[in-house]
């Protein structure tokens, strides 16, 4: 009879301990990647800072810095990218390829070069980069602006830009 209630004791406790041992592991789902996140589906073009001010406010500029917000990216998984923007009433689209390094902190591509990722969420999308005077005419093209009053704004030197996007 001891013996019988010493077995019932020790299932008891061994039932219990399997219990609480279970795992829900299986209703937990891993965090997107950065890559996976800039994949999902495309950016809108939402402000451009140069030098940490808003293009809008920039007299001359600002007038045009609703082009920037025309600016629709889509990053796909093989490396390349789409681009389109409404610049002086006519659609332009640029394509080509993009990379992101293994940390997943910086993003190259054809279009603006290497670019520091200060956010990356689901919704939002803020990078950094610093532009050459020799790439303002394109920035000036994707602002609607002529580039030489950028070049004006900036003395010539490089561009500290950040440029935000959203979902």
């Amino acid at each position: 009879m001891q013996l019988r209630k010493l077995l019932f004791y020790f299932a008891l406790i061994l039932s219990v301990n399997l219990l609480i041992s279970c795992d829900d592991d299986d209703d937990e789902t891993a965090e997107p990647s950065k890559r996976e996140k800039l994949t999902a589906e495309p950016w809108e073009g939402d402000k451009v800072l140069l030098n940490n001010t808003d293009v809008a406010t920039i007299p001359l500029i600002g007038s045009n810095a609703s082009t920037f917000q025309t600016l629709r990216i889509t990053f796909m998984d093989d490396n390349t990218y789409s681009a389109t923007f409404t610049a002086q009433g006519q659609e332009q689209t640029q394509t080509g390829n993009w990379s992101m390094n293994n940390d997943e902190t910086t993003i190259t591509t054809d279009m603006f070069g290497e670019m520091q990722i200060r956010t990356l969420t689901d919704s939002n999308l803020d990078v950094t980069t610093t532009i050459s005077p020799d790439n303002i005419n394109f920035i000036g093209q994707v602002l609607g602006i002529d580039p030489r009053l950028i070049q004006a704004f900036t003395g010539g030197n490089p561009v500290n830009a950040e440029l935000r996007f959203v979902r």
